[in-house]
């Protein structure tokens, strides 16, 4: 199914990007108004401030896990186990095979790759089916049985943290996910006119999200839900980065090549870092308690690195 942009009405597709979660305030207001013939009118504000409104306070209603936490989960398995995984990656299947390379860091050398493109995204939070696309990093012609082992990683993965997956195998057939699409807001990402100020938090965050995914360079009070978002949502793209910034303690969580997840602890004292490379399972476990108890709970061997060594 196409779901174009100008088949919506102004209040649909501002709901769409706004659910979408991806952009902030001004930005859904620029792709709400290339709809429209008076792209910066005030109805456009108003219509994406409405939205930004109702979805914030239906958030407040959400539980705490959500299937996108699981979904977000499944695609980090797949990059870490060397099948580039990405959301809303171009705006249509032919643009994101042509596209996906620019996903891979200099020094990586994935097998495979799965996205799901900005129309997927549409069907994902409109009808509650996400489709992914799935193949080989390879030059020519893709050898199925080969494209279908991706597929069969891929199903593996989003079964395994928990999801539903419609797919026959074959790698003539994209693999549906069934699931209730709901993205938390926080930060820059929740800020529109007359907004209330964020609420104080235990736990601040700053990240960069490269290639694609935008940065958030001023640290931004979060929920412990909201924290594990930031986690699972910042790509194993190599130098992304998080700065988890506790009253007392704090932890940098940083992409290296592989890719490969590392944990800093900085000692100003002794003007240096303790680090260790963690899994996923692991990242999420430490940076609950620092947003909860507000201590590190990363154990394990740990290398120091003195600062400007």
């Amino acid at each position: 199914m196409t779901h174009d942009a100008e088949d919506l009405p102004l209040p649909d597709h501002a709901r769409f990007l706004v659910a979408l979660g991806r952009h902030d305030y001004e930005s859904v207001v620029r792709q709400c108004g290339e709809i429209l013939d008076d792209p910066e009118g005030a109805d456009v504000r108003r219509v994406v401030a409405d939205a930004f409104a109702a979805h914030l306070a239906d958030q407040e209603t959400w539980p705490d896990e959500l299937d996108t936490d699981r979904l977000q989960r499944a695609l980090r398995d797949l990059d870490t186990s060397g099948i580039v995984a990405r959301l809303d990656h171009t705006c249509c299947q032919n643009c994101g095979l042509s596209e996906i390379g620019g996903e891979v860091a200099r020094g990586d050398a994935p097998r495979g790759y799965a996205f799901a493109h900005r129309q997927d995204m549409r069907a994902a939070v409109t009808e509650g089916v996400l489709t992914l696309a799935y193949g080989l990093f390879v030059d020519g012609r893709q050898d199925p049985e080969a494209q279908a082992g991706i597929g069969e990683e891929v199903a593996a993965a989003l079964r395994r943290h928990g999801l539903d997956v419609d797919w026959d195998g074959s790698p003539r057939r994209r693999i549906d996910v069934p699931l209730d699409w709901k993205r938390r807001r926080y930060g820059y990402l929740a800020a529109y006119p007359g907004s209330p100020a964020p609420a104080k938090q235990s736990l601040e965050v700053s990240y960069a999200n490269g290639p694609s995914g935008g940065m958030q360079d001023r640290d931004t009070p979060v929920s412990p839900a909201q924290a594990r978002d930031v986690l699972l949502s910042v790509t194993p793209y190599s130098g992304n980065y998080i700065n988890f910034i506790g009253e007392e303690k704090s932890i940098i969580a940083v992409w290296e090549p592989g890719p490969r997840l590392k944990f800093e602890i900085p000692d100003p004292q002794e003007r240096c870092y303790r680090s260790r490379h963690v899994t996923l399972e692991e990242a999420e476990e430490v940076v609950s308690v620092l947003a909860r108890e507000g201590r590190i709970a990363l154990t394990g061997e740990l290398t120091t690195e003195y600062w400007g060594g």
